[in-house]
C-alpha cells in the first residue's frame, strides 16, 4: 500500500503553529494561482519568442502526408537542380563574354582612340602650314603664284 504526503512550502510555515487558519489557506491558494499564471504566461511569451520561422515550418510536418512531403521535396530539390545548371550557364557565359570584350573590344577601342589622336595631329600640322605658308595671290610673279581662275601649273 502507498500512502501520499504532501509537502507544503516553506511559507506555510511562517507561524509556530503546525496549522494553518483557512484565511492563510486561501491566501496561499490565490498566490499560488497567481505564480502559476505568470509562470504560464512567461513561458508561453518565451517560447513564442525563441521559435523560429523554420521550427514552425518543420513543425508542420506532421501534419502533411508522407506522399505530399515526397513530392514537394522532390519538386524543391528540382528546382535546386535547374536552378544551380542555370547559375552555371550564366556564369559560364558571362565569362565568355567578358574575355572575349577584353580580348576584342579593348584593343579596338585603343586602336580608334588612336587614329583619333592621328587626326587631331595632322589637322594641327595642316593648320601650322598655312599660317607658315605666304598667301599664294598676295604677290603675282612669284614662284608657286597662281593667276586667280587658272589651273595650278598652267602659266598665263
Amino acid at each position: 500500500m502507498v500512502k501520499l504526503v504532501e509537502i507544503e512550502e516553506e511559507s506555510v510555515y511562517d507561524g509556530d503553529s503546525q496549522y494553518t487558519t483557512d484565511s492563510e489557506l486561501e491566501s496561499l491558494a490565490n498566490q499560488s494561482e497567481k505564480d502559476y499564471d505568470s509562470e504560464f504566461d512567461e513561458e508561453d511569451e518565451d517560447d513564442y519568442l525563441e521559435e523560429s520561422f523554420l521550427e514552425r515550418i518543420a513543425a508542420l510536418k506532421d501534419i502533411v502526408p508522407v506522399e505530399q512531403r515526397r513530392v514537394i521535396s522532390s519538386t524543391v530539390s528540382s528546382i535546386g537542380r535547374w536552378g544551380g545548371m542555370g547559375i552555371s550557364v550564366v556564369g559560364k557565359l558571362g565569362w565568355i563574354f567578358t574575355t572575349s570584350a577584353l580580348l576584342v573590344v579593348f584593343p579596338l577601342a585603343i586602336e580608334s582612340d588612336r587614329e583619333k589622336m592621328m587626326q587631331q595631329w595632322e589637322a594641327e600640322q595642316g593648320m601650322q602650314g598655312q599660317m607658315n605658308a605666304p598667301p599664294a595671290a598676295a604677290l603675282p610673279g612669284m614662284p608657286g603664284a597662281v593667276a586667280p581662275g587658272l589651273a595650278p601649273g598652267l602659266a598665263a
